[in-house]
């Protein structure tokens, strides 16, 4: 697996699934967010298989630009027809996730135990 370049994911496997950690506390800004973006769909692009859990326990802050970001992975995993699920959102993350309605496009875990056994059944 190859992670050079990347400073605001850390990529890693658990069985089939390919588990994207995100490490930079806040994504606000758009140059931030831009690059946020960049490395995700890197990740995406270069893992050609396997269904993909974004873990994103470290981040404490998301700008509207981080928002999207996430809708964007989520579109850039499903045209490449890969399931994708999130897990560990901190409560004011996941307050932000919910006012913009990004449970209704993909799945939030609490658990990631519990994310990458629905993705492995996915």
């Amino acid at each position: 697996m190859i992670a050079e370049g990347f400073v605001h994911v850390r990529l890693g496997r658990v069985g089939d699934v390919v588990r994207l950690e995100v490490t930079s506390r806040e994504i606000q800004g758009p140059d931030l967010a831009k690059a946020f973006i960049c490395e995700l769909t890197r990740a995406v692009e270069q893992e050609a298989i396997g269904p993909i859990l974004l873990d994103l326990e470290r981040v404490r802050y998301l700008s509207s630009m981080g928002y999207s970001a996430l809708f964007k992975i989520v579109k850039c995993a499903r045209e490449r027809g890969r399931a994708i699920r999130f897990c560990r959102m901190h409560p004011d993350v996941r307050a932000g996730a919910v006012a913009v309605n990004l449970p209704m496009v993909v799945a939030i875990d609490d658990d990631p135990a519990s994310a990458i056994d629905a993705l492995a059944q996915a």
